[in-house]
């Protein structure tokens, strides 16, 4: 049978695009075949390409490479041979030099979107997601419906942490995701990153049905809870504990304690933890790991009001690992809500002799002081943390409350507007700095500092409560009914909003409704806050060991 150029030139395109076909199904990716045309060769040149070919489907790699080194040689200007060369690489795991020859493909033909493609791909295997982001985004230039593109640009910005771009290229690629745990846990968390609920719900019900590894188990079990997915949390962590692993259930005890913790049930929480600490299940850190367990039996028993137990759960956690500032910081936390302030100053004092740098432990003595009534001790702490160099706004915060509890309003008021200029604009400062002008006979001031704490954070009540306040001060009787009225859709309970608002209304002759709330007038004045204070501090989540040899 003869054979012409013709023939042979069409036969050669289709080895070629078969062969590029082939290649990619190996590597486990989507693939569409390219409609490059080629220059007519002769026959023995699709004999060393199909010999080449061949030897990469019998996986002899090598041979492969030495085919297609031969069929370059004879085709210098061939991109798509050098395509090929860096697939092969790729299987030889030489992927600098797979690198190399895609590049050299893309130079030889600046319109091969293949070479583009799969460089793109081998830059995102190496993590270097900005080169693999051009690569894959000038791929979709030369070919904008390659589903292959699509898909790994959308993996690049997925590790990129760019979710909503993300998506959009996974959905544009049409590709079923695989059964990749690491890949769907990033998922869900750019989807919950995201807020997009419903579709973080669909890929943990995937993973729900899917063997995990105990560090897959692991971070699972944590987008789970962040998910507010605190039963099926549970559910992995209890049958991970039932495995006959060694390891498991060490770091999945306290996982589970902790997951109780954010489930609100409380009792359960401290009875895992107590079950911990009795098995000794703690042998990479012993002192560490029972602290962490003591401390999430503190914050349960704090939870239902235990506040005994909390307390000796947190003296335990603090005896234990006395390096860690959160324990010591969760016992003053619960001394100071007991009205227990002495004990607290001591704790406090205690835990800085381990801690003495600890930013936050010196901010709980200065606020232990504070409760305590002992101003000139926490306005040393507090102008010391100043004089640091804070740069949160809590230590001038703390300062501002002991000028004003002391009479030096308008000391407070400087103290404060030097805290903004150094901060910038900060809800805290603008807030506190509305109250200290108040107390400075300063109302226009006042008023201004209130609307900026507002602007900062208009969802803030107390906020509303001072703005109206203030306003009803200076006779704007209107203005102070609408900021009340703001405060008491924002904290319903609000009796000194409630006592406020009566004497507005009645300021500007609505009788009937200053009667509705004539009856919430004899309230006490509210304890100034501190806002020091803050919420329990969590223990770590525990993580499993690396397996041996890693």
């Amino acid at each position: 049978m003869q054979t012409g150029p013709q023939t042979l030139t069409c036969k050669f395109h289709v080895l070629l695009n078969l062969g590029v076909q082939f290649l990619f199904l190996a590597l486990g990716t989507c693939f569409a075949n390219p409609q490059e045309s080629l220059p007519s060769v002769p026959g023995a040149q699709v004999e060393t390409l199909q010999a080449a070919l061949k030897a990469f489907q019998d996986n002899r790699f090598d041979d492969a490479l030495r085919g297609l080194t031969l069929a370059e040689q004879e085709q210098p200007s061939s991109a798509q041979i050098r395509n090929l060369r860096g697939i092969v690489l790729v299987r030889l795991r030489r992927n600098s030099e797979a690198a190399e020859e895609y590049r050299e493909a893309t130079r030889l033909d600046p319109s091969l979107e293949d070479a583009y493609k799969n460089l793109g791909f081998l830059e995102w295997t190496e993590h270097h997601l900005e080169s693999a982001r051009v690569k894959l985004q000038r791929a979709l230039e030369l070919a904008p419906d390659d589903s292959f593109a699509h898909y790994y640009l959308g993996r690049v910005q997925l590790d990129a942490g760019l979710y909503e771009s993300a998506f959009q290229e996974l959905d544009r690629s049409g590709i079923a995701w695989p059964a990749d745990p690491q890949f769907l846990m990033e998922a869900t968390n750019g989807y919950l990153v995201l807020r997009r609920q419903e579709k973080a719900r669909e890929v943990i019900a995937r993973l729900s049905t899917m063997q995990l590894s105990d560090s897959e188990a692991a971070v699972f079990t944590r987008l789970l809870i962040s998910a507010r997915d605190n039963a099926t949390a549970i559910d992995v962590l209890r049958r991970l504990i039932e495995r006959q692993n060694p390891a498991g259930p060490r770091w999945a005890r306290v996982d589970l304690a902790l997951s109780y913790l954010m489930a609100g049930n409380y009792e359960k929480a401290a009875a895992q933890s107590q079950m911990s600490i009795e098995a000794q299940q703690f042998a990479r850190a012993p002192g560490e790991e029972a602290a962490s367990a003591w401390s999430v039996i503190g914050i349960a028993k704090a939870r239902i009001g235990q506040s005994d137990a909390a307390v000796d759960a947190f003296r335990h956690a603090a005896k234990l690992d006395s390096h860690r500032e959160e324990h010591w910081l969760n016992l003053t936390r619960e001394l100071m809500e007991s009205n227990r302030f002495a004990e607290a100053i001591s704790a406090a004092q205690e835990a800085l002799r381990s801690n003495p740098e600890s930013y936050a432990l010196h901010l709980r003595l200065g606020a232990a002081y504070l409760s305590s009534d002992r101003y000139s001790e926490s306005e040393s702490v507090f102008r010391r943390l100043v004089a640091a160099g804070d740069p949160l706004p809590t230590s001038y915060v703390g300062l501002a409350q002991v000028l004003l509890r002391t009479g030096r309003a308008e000391e407070a008021v400087s103290e404060l507007a030097a805290a903004g200029k150094k901060l910038g604009p900060n809800f805290l400062i603008s807030y506190f700095q509305g109250l200290a002008l108040d107390r400075a006979a300063r109302p226009a001031e006042a008023i201004s500092a209130f609307q900026d704490a507002i602007r900062l954070n208009p969802g803030s009540s107390e906020a509303h409560l001072g703005l109206g306040k203030t306003e009803l001060l200076v006779g704007h009787n209107n203005e102070a009914i609408a900021e009340l009225q703001k405060c008491l859709r924002l904290s319903p309970g609000n009796l000194q909003a409630k006592r406020l608002l009566s004497q507005a209304y009645r300021r500007a002759g609505d009788i009937q409704a200053a009667s509705r709330y004539s009856h919430e007038t004899t309230e006490k004045e509210p304890t100034p806050q501190n806002d020091l204070l803050g919420d329990f501090i969590l223990p770590e989540w525990q993580s499993p060991p690396e397996p041996a040899g890693q």
